[in-house]
Parts: C-alpha cells; sequence; structure tokens
C-alpha cells in the first residue's frame, strides 16, 4: 500500500503543477486537514477539504507557484516530501525559491492530512523516522 501511497502523493503534485484543482480534490478526503507550517505568522488548522482547497486557492492567487518535489520518502501511510516552491508574486512580480517539506497522512487511498515543516529533520521526527 504504502508505494500506492507515494504515487498517489505525487499525482497530487503533478495535478497541482497542471491546474487541475479537480484532479488534486479527488485525491482528498471530505475531511482532510492542513497544517500550516508553525513558524507561519498565520499558521492555522484548514479543516475539510474545502478549506484546504479555499487555502491552495488562496496562495495561489497571491503567487504563480510550482512545487517540485524534491522526493517521495515512504513512511507507510505517512509519505514524506521535501519541496522546492519556485515561483513570483502577483503583486509586485518579486521572484522566489524556497524549500520546505511535506508530510502526508492517506487512508483508503486518499489524503486525509498535509502538514508543512521548514526542515526535514523535523519531519521525519514527526513521521517517526530517523533522518
Amino acid at each position: 500500500m504504502s508505494q500506492e501511497n507515494v504515487d498517489l502523493v505525487r499525482q497530487r503534485f503533478d495535478a497541482y503543477n497542471r491546474g487541475d484543482i479537480a484532479g488534486m480534490i479527488a485525491l482528498t478526503d471530505l475531511d482532510a486537514e492542513w497544517w500550516d507550517r508553525a513558524d507561519d505568522p498565520w499558521a492555522t488548522v484548514h479543516h475539510g477539504r474545502d478549506a484546504c482547497m479555499q487555502h491552495l486557492a488562496e496562495i495561489t492567487e497571491d503567487a504563480e507557484l510550482r512545487v517540485e518535489a524534491l522526493d517521495y520518502i515512504d513512511a507507510g501511510d505517512l509519505v514524506v516530501v521535501p519541496v522546492r516552491l519556485v515561483g513570483r508574486g502577483r503583486a509586485g512580480g518579486v521572484p522566489f525559491d524556497a524549500q520546505e517539506v511535506h508530510v502526508f497522512r492517506l487512508r483508503d487511498g486518499l489524503v486525509i492530512e498535509t502538514r508543512e515543516y521548514r526542515e526535514l529533520n523535523e519531519a521525519l521526527k514527526a513521521a517517526g523516522l530517523e533522518e
């Protein structure tokens, strides 16, 4: 099942980068949660698929963004993905290139939880893995 989870997360990233929000929705549980990075000044938890997709819409409204997965670390019902965020702000056109780590929890072929971390070691620890 875990390779299937890795494939599903890969499909979600591909869907996002194609602008296929319907494809992302199809791979997300109705009761999904998205936890922002703890160091984000507006960090919160987005409860429910609609709230998660609204959060994503707000991000893409503010920035032209491409998410590049640097690796997929299989952890059973979790998939740890270091990502590179490349793009530019829509208001001022300022380019950015940043990295963070996403940890996805999956159940029954759907993402049920997404958590963001600044560092890989922090994400691996949260996933119960050692770096």
